[in-house]
């Protein structure tokens, strides 16, 4: 597994956040903390992760990929696990099936790969979750699981969510085994946590510094918005309560959500009976439940609940046991509708397969056949793209290739640590910034309706790209002429009209995926 991301990395372009976590993670070495108790206060497990493996591979991997090798590593050992723990409590088929089904979910493919904190938190919890039957078995094991949970802890503010379920799965069955184990195992979880953590190390009120940070993000500047269902949304406008239920459904595959089905069924049939399947959906549960309160962040679709999606990859794990199990309790002594039942499967999983290939290197872009793929999910106005992966070779060749020596892009929304990164790796081989030398030839923008400004809004619809990254048909990412952006700049009354067109989301219609832009109630001036 870790062999497979390591070959697709280099397709995945740099995403949002991955510059600012790579530039994190270099200031370790230099005694520089930037983490827990500074901007948004996220824990530094995931900076620690990313520069242990960025030092071990420099110089023999490309500079992306090597700063993603620690990310890619974990996530391939908690998959192993994840196999291994659904084999010895089903069989080797829930574990493939499993182990499979995770690796098949694209947007959690995509995660897997990136230097940021989503991917190691979504397997550190899972590492936690297997863990937990031998914490019940004795103090060593207790401690194990509390280390583990530990670095849950310190990889995402929202790994401060693992306890709850196993507190829940112990009160549900009265477990005193589970009590024990987290008398045992949360001390020690702390203690990892603040060990992990060295802003604590010198302030005592670091940790309220660091859950004031984590909750109150619109106190701090960080409201960021969503666009949803054709509506922008934010924490002073949340997202309705079935956000997460919307969400697991149109961008999980169809074949492996009906599998989720099959072993939701199974499991709540004989609760009493299958209370390690019953932790496995608790597990599953406590995000996608959170997630759905109104006081929580929106943005970025999946990425804040994507420990959830590890847990429906295991339930759908469950399913494909189930399903031979029930062909087998049918079949014939030669077992043919057992061999019959195998080879539908192995066809459900390759049709999923084929996902992963046709959405690549875009895989955060996918919407399942349920929502009419990708052009559907745009149609009914939901964000095509969220992160700058649509700025790939392709983009970065026409760019180079249109864009003389002396000249410089533009970008919209992008991120500065990003650029700078391609910048110093020769990536990007053009100056962005306003100090380099030379004249902007073009403007980038992205279609993620939520980070547009007026004057990308009255572009989409005015103007005429000079190149166009599609998926399927859709917008990904558009570039414009810069004359044509400082047109508008200097239009005072043409902003003004794209200004007042933007300040309220009751103007906001439903996505046009012809110009990659949502249909608004006013028109904007065409260009002269």
């Amino acid at each position: 597994m870790a062999s497979v991301l390591l070959l697709t990395s280099p397709m995945l372009p740099m995403t949002w956040d991955e510059g600012d976590s790579l530039r994190r993670a270099a200031q370790i070495g230099d005694g520089r903390w930037e983490f827990t108790t500074e901007r948004e206060g996220h824990p530094a497990g995931y900076g620690i992760l990313i520069g242990m493996g960025w030092w071990l591979a420099d110089g023999w991997l490309p500079p992306l990929t090597a700063a993603r090798l620690g990310p890619i590593l974990l996530f391939a050992a908690a998959t192993g696990t994840l196999f291994y723990c659904l084999a010895k409590d089903h069989s080797w088929a829930a574990g493939m099936g499993g182990a499979a089904a995770l690796m098949l979910l694209p947007r959690v493919f995509a995660h897997a790969h990136i230097a940021g904190g989503d991917g190691p938190l979504t397997a550190c919890w899972i590492l936690t979750w297997a863990a937990f039957g031998s914490a019940r078995e004795g103090c060593k094991g207790a401690v194990f699981w509390g280390a583990l949970l530990g670095l849950t802890l310190s990889m995402k503010a929202t790994g401060w969510l693992a306890p709850v379920p196993f507190m829940l799965w112990a009160a549900l069955y009265r477990d005193r085994l589970a009590a024990r184990a987290f008398v045992v195992g949360v001390p020690v979880a702390l203690g990892v946590f603040f060990l992990m953590n060295p802003p604590l190390w010198q302030h005592p009120i670091g940790w309220v510094t660091f859950f004031r940070l984590n909750l109150g993000r619109a106190d701090e500047g960080l409201n960021i918005s969503t666009w949803f269902l054709g509506h922008m949304y934010n924490l002073d406008h949340p997202l309705p309560w079935y956000n997460t239920l919307l969400w697991t459904a149109i961008t999980v595959p169809l074949g492996l959500l009906s599998l989720v089905g099959i072993g939701l069924v199974a499991i709540l049939r004989r609760p009493g009976s299958r209370s390690t399947d019953v932790l496995i959906l608790f597990n599953g549960l406590i995000l996608l439940v959170v997630r759905a309160l109104p006081s929580v962040p929106v943005h970025d679709g999946v990425r804040l609940f994507l420990p959830s999606f590890a847990f429906l990859a295991a339930i759908a794990g469950i399913g494909v046991h189930e399903v031979l199990q029930c062909a087998s309790r049918h079949g014939c002594p030669q077992r043919r509708p057992r061999a019959l039942t195998g080879s539908v499967l192995l066809l459900l999983y390759a049709v999923c397969s084929m996902n992963v290939w046709l959405y690549a290197p875009q895989w955060l872009s996918y919407y399942s056949i349920l929502i009419g793929g990708l052009p559907g999910a745009v149609a009914n106005g939901m964000e095509p793209t969220y992160w700058w992966d649509a700025f790939d070779d392709d983009v970065l060749h026409w760019l180079h290739t249109n864009t003389d020596r002396g000249e410089k892009i533009r970008f919209g929304a992008a991120s500065p640590e990003n650029l700078r990164w391609l910048n110093r790796w020769d990536v990007l081989r053009r100056g962005w910034h306003e100090s380099q030398p030379g004249p902007y030839r073009w403007y980038v923008i992205q279609h993620r309706p939520s980070a547009w400004q007026p004057h990308d809004w009255w572009l989409l619809e005015s103007a005429r790209p000079a190149y166009r990254k599609t998926l399927l048909g859709v917008p990904l990412l558009s570039v414009y002429e810069y004359d044509d952006f400082v047109r508008l700049k200097t239009s005072a009354k043409a902003y003004r009209r794209a200004d007042a067109s933007c300040s309220t989301r009751e103007h906001t219609k439903a996505y046009d995926t012809t110009t990659g832009s949502p249909r608004r109630c006013i028109s904007f001036p065409p260009l002269q």
